[in-house]
């Protein structure tokens, strides 16, 4: 990737566009350090992500919320341990895991399913899950990887709706997506990458000029 630079204010909702292989899923990556850029700056929440340390990236990803295509849940376990373990990974203390697992499922709209099992809900029920534990640890980012790509038309909305309504509590959010509704419907900020490089940056853009 190359000729990319972008700034993303505190409180913003961003869509990252692009055909398939144009950097997206790169540029994510980046942000959350699962990869380093070869050069240049990588800038998250006030830390040179190039110059941060192995040991200090744990606390970096603390405060990014991460939510993926694939819902990546486990599927041995219920609703409120999926969103759970994440708290659980980092040694949350038990008082603060009984506090905030009820209150991000009921925000996403489960608060009476946090019993059940993936299998046992939809996919749109699952995606929230999924949304549910990338915000157990109160983010000031929330990064999402396709959110509905897997989705039909309606539960897409409801799920960008509640993406919307988190953005509103305070929450950054930078969605990668391909779904052209959603992004001309929402009328908000959209970066477009063709084959690695930054072509548009629209304050309030469609998915296509």
């Amino acid at each position: 990737m190359t000729d990319i630079s972008f700034h993303i204010d505190k409180g913003e909702f961003v869509f990252l566009v692009g055909s398939s292989g144009a950097g997206k899923s790169s540029v994510l990556k980046l942000i959350f350090r699962e990869i380093v850029a070869d050069s240049g700056q990588v800038t998250v929440l006030g830390r040179n992500l190039n110059r941060m340390r192995r040991r200090e990236v744990p606390h970096l990803r603390r405060q990014i919320g991460v939510v993926y295509q694939d819902f990546r849940l486990l599927p041995e376990k219920t609703a409120a341990e999926n969103v759970s373990f994440a708290l659980e990974v980092i040694e949350a203390h038990p008082n603060q895991i009984r506090r905030q697992v009820p209150r991000v499922l009921n925000l996403v709209g489960l608060g009476d399913k946090g019993h059940r099992y993936p299998h046992q809900l939809s996919g749109g029920e699952q995606q929230r899950v999924a949304m549910a534990r990338a915000l157990v640890n109160n983010p000031s980012l929330l990064v999402c990887d396709e959110p509905t790509g897997n989705l039909d038309p309606d539960t897409s909305w409801q799920i960008i709706s509640l993406l919307n309504h988190i953005n509103l509590m305070g929450t950054t959010v930078l969605i990668a997506t391909h779904d052209k509704d959603v992004v001309d419907r929402m009328n908000r900020r959209v970066l477009e990458l063709q084959n690695g490089r930054l072509t548009r940056d629209d304050s309030r853009g469609v998915y296509r000029h």
